[in-house]
């Protein structure tokens, strides 16, 4: 029922939002990418602490898992390594700005990889949402700067939200191929945090830690609340309307980081915010109140 996808669909939106600001109190002392291996690793053991308690199987054939490795290098290595760095050069606003592209990616990643058209009214919605997305950071978009490294900051999570899509694309071959759910995102983050360590040590990067309070509780929410609640709900979103419709998520996340900002970086609303807001809401609404279409 599309109640039930605006469910989902507004509790992945309030488990990632906060993610952009709290990932600053990730960098710092500790090198991002080991902040990364850091949240997965703790997430994936969570994860599979649940599952043996609920004795749920964890045997799978090698396909199985070569299919895990994909997805946890895409979603929750590569992907977080590239937004991490940005962060070092881009406002927290800005990356998740550039991350509603996804919903593009995702449209186009099921054109091809699925041949699977979107619909007239998936394409209406996310381009009067991608237009709700411009007005609102007009200043950003049309006054951006080259200068101070922020181009590599551009270029960075440009790159994250490629990697996210792909990971997108490579769930949602999974699922028809029957993959659980939960035992999938368990092992592709143990995967994504070893791949992610194993990056690490090619760069001969210190695995440090900061006992601050700030660090730990950081972690301890993007870990639980921005990875395994997040994706548990973004990742059933996705099955049930598909990655180009879930991928809407990242086109409204933006704005509530602009709230969040609000709250706690003393933002103050203009004109473009007030008028972009709405339409943004109208796109999401076309996308996501549609009957459901199994993906083949």
């Amino acid at each position: 029922m599309p109640k039930n996808n605006f469910i989902l669909f507004g509790i992945t939106l309030f488990c990632w939002s906060p993610t952009w600001y709290v990932i600053k109190f990730q960098l710092g002392y500790v090198d991002p990418l080991v902040s990364v291996f850091y949240r997965f690793l703790v997430a994936s053991i969570i994860i599979f602490i649940y599952l043996i308690i609920k004795k749920k199987n964890l045997k799978f054939s090698l396909d199985h898992h070569v299919w895990f490795l994909f997805f946890g290098i895409c979603l929750y290595s590569l992907n977080y390594i590239f937004f991490y760095l940005s962060n070092t050069y881009l406002i927290s606003a800005f990356p998740a700005i550039v991350f509603s592209t996804v919903v593009i990616m995702n449209i186009l990643g099921e054109t091809f990889y699925f041949k699977k058209k979107a619909s007239l009214k998936t394409l209406i919605g996310a381009t009067v949402g991608m237009i709700g997305v411009i007005i609102i950071f007009n200043d950003e978009i049309f006054d951006f700067s080259l200068n101070n490294g922020t181009h590599v900051g551009l270029f960075l999570a440009l790159f994250g939200t490629l990697c996210a899509s792909t990971g997108n694309m490579i769930h949602q071959r999974n699922l028809n191929h029957n993959f659980p759910l939960i035992e999938t995102i368990a092992y592709a983050m143990l995967y994504g945090s070893l791949v992610t360590l194993l990056i690490t040590q090619i760069k001969g990067t210190e695995l440090l830690f900061e006992y601050s309070f700030n660090y730990i509780a950081s972690l301890a929410y993007l870990s639980i609340v921005g990875s395994i609640f997040a994706f548990i709900f973004y990742l059933r979103l996705l099955g049930k309307v598909g990655a180009g419709r879930a991928g809407y998520v990242g086109v409204v996340m933006p704005v509530l980081a602009l709230l969040i900002s609000t709250i706690f970086e003393n933002l103050e609303w203009q004109i473009d915010l007030i008028i972009g807001l709405p339409i943004l809401i109208i796109g999401a609404v076309l996308v996501i109140d549609q009957k459901i279409k199994i993906i083949k």
